[in-house]
This record gives structure tokens, C-alpha cells and sequence, in this order.
């Protein structure tokens, strides 16, 4: 009895360890597809971030097909003192509402110039490693929004029409944040609406990209609006009246811009902001 005793205790040490072993290779298999997954997804990102950066050198547009008000802020927001740049780089320290909590969140964003184009990456706060990784773009004339766990696994993705209508909108907004594209993107269409406003569009199918930009007394952008902006928050295509506001304009990187902006939805009246963010360093690319 004795010796059987222990071959079924040596039969039960040896399949816990097999059962480990196999464990740890799991685990070493499925770390190894995440790094994977994870390193395709930034090179990905790296390509369309080098997209902006190769775009065509600016050159100004005529100064009678950009409304006095917004051609006199990007004079003074300091466009093309020393040359414009191709795109504007820069990073953020923001917040982003999920559900009824705030993540902080930091970020990097390229801007094109001469042509209309972003890339904003977000990496959301987590240890050891960050939790979520999101991309926002408009490239090309198409707009994506993508959120991947651990920067590998896809857990959101809105692309097609509506967000590449979405997505120029965005563009148009973060003007403030490209002076020198004001005075050079060929494809903004301007119009004057009144004594404080201008309309900015591009044209998209099946719709114009259409934004309002709106100016305080001493000529700064501080609020910008727009209708029928696609919101996918509640997982359905819901079009929504869409605000956002800049403030604490300074210069920094040789450009004045402003280096706090918040955005969100309208709801019959009420102004929700989903996202804050304030620039820490701003730098153009030539």
C-alpha cells in the first residue's frame, strides 16, 4: 500500500507540473501575439503619422478668399513667420469621459498644413503597461477611430462615410492649432457669417464637412460649433450638434495658439463635454 501511495503522489507532483508548464506556454503565446499585434498596430500608426509629415509644402492662398476675421487671427496666431511647415506636432495631457468617470490620458498629434490630414494617438494610463491605445485620423480623405486594448486587441473601430464627415469636422475645428493651414489649405472652403463668426467646410460625399468658428472681441478663436456631427458613444450612429471651446492662448513653438481645449455634444440645449485636453509642447516640421 505504501509503495502505491507513492507512485499516485509522484503521478499527481509530475501532472501539476505538466499542467504549469503548459500554463506558462499559454501565457508566453499569448504575450507573444499580443507584442505582436501591438507592434503592427504603431507601425500602422507610424505610417500614417509619416503621411502627414511628407505632405506637399504650403504655399499661401489668395488673402481675398479668407474672411478678414479668420485671416487677421492666423496673422496673429504668427502663420508663416519664418516659413510654413509642412505639419504642426504636438502633445496633449488630457482627460476623456468613459461612461460617468474621467481617464487621463496622454497624447501626440500631427496636423497637416497644406492639405487636410490628422493622426491623434492616445495611450490611456495603466501599469505596467497602458491599458488602451486609441487612434484618431483623417488621412487621405478617410476618417478612423480605433481603440485597441494594450495597443493590440480591437475592442472599438468606426470608419466609413460618417466618419470620414466626422473626422474632417475635427480638422476644421482644431484650426486654431494650425495657424498657417488657414492662410494655405487650398481645400477649406471660407464663408463670413456674421460680425464674430466664419463657416469652414470641405467637401465630403455624401456631405460637406461643415464647422462654425467664433471669436471673442479681441479676435480669438474661443468656440467652435457644428450640426449633425456622427456620435457612435452609445455603440448606434447618432448625429448630434457638436461644441467645443479654446482658451489660455500663449505662444509656444513659434506659433500663438491656444493651449486648453475641450469638446463635446449638445442635447437639447445642454452642453456635455466628453473630452479636455492642454497642449505641453508644440513644434512644426518642415
Amino acid at each position: 500500500m505504501r509503495g502505491g501511495q507513492g507512485v499516485i503522489a509522484f503521478d499527481g507532483r509530475a501532472s501539476m507540473k505538466m499542467a504549469t508548464i503548459i500554463c506558462l506556454v499559454l501565457l508566453a503565446v499569448v504575450i507573444f501575439a499580443v507584442l505582436i499585434l501591438a507592434r503592427g498596430f504603431m507601425a500602422e500608426v507610424a505610417r500614417q503619422e509619416a503621411m502627414i509629415r511628407a505632405a506637399r509644402t504650403p504655399e499661401a492662398r489668395d488673402p481675398e478668399e479668407i474672411p478678414e476675421l479668420v485671416r487677421r487671427f492666423a496673422e496673429r496666431g504668427l502663420a508663416g513667420q519664418g516659413g510654413m511647415p509642412r505639419a504642426v506636432r504636438l502633445t496633449q495631457e488630457a482627460r476623456m469621459l468613459q461612461g460617468e468617470n474621467w481617464s487621463s490620458m496622454t497624447a501626440r498629434q500631427h496636423i497637416a498644413i497644406a492639405e487636410p490630414g490628422f493622426v491623434w494617438v492616445a495611450d490611456g494610463a495603466g501599469w505596467p503597461l497602458r491599458l488602451v491605445r486609441v487612434i484618431d485620423r483623417f488621412t487621405d480623405g478617410a476618417g478612423l477611430l480605433e481603440v485597441r486594448l494594450l495597443g493590440a486587441i480591437r475592442v472599438a473601430r468606426f470608419d466609413g462615410p460618417e466618419a470620414d464627415i466626422g473626422e474632417a469636422m475635427r480638422y476644421l475645428v482644431e484650426l486654431p492649432w494650425a495657424p498657417d493651414a488657414i492662410l494655405s489649405n487650398r481645400s477649406i472652403i471660407w464663408r463670413a457669417v456674421d460680425a464674430n463668426t466664419v463657416e469652414a467646410a470641405l467637401p465630403l460625399s455624401p456631405r460637406l464637412a461643415v464647422v462654425q468658428l467664433r471669436f471673442d472681441d479681441a479676435g480669438d478663436i474661443v468656440e467652435v460649433f457644428a450640426e449633425g456631427r456622427p456620435d457612435v458613444s452609445s455603440g448606434q450612429t447618432v448625429l448630434r450638434a457638436w461644441r467645443g471651446v479654446f482658451s489660455d492662448y500663449g505662444e509656444i513653438g513659434g506659433r500663438r495658439v491656444p493651449r486648453v481645449g475641450e469638446v463635446g455634444y449638445v442635447d437639447d440645449g445642454i452642453y456635455a463635454p466628453y473630452f479636455r485636453g492642454r497642449i505641453r509642447s508644440f513644434e512644426m516640421l518642415r
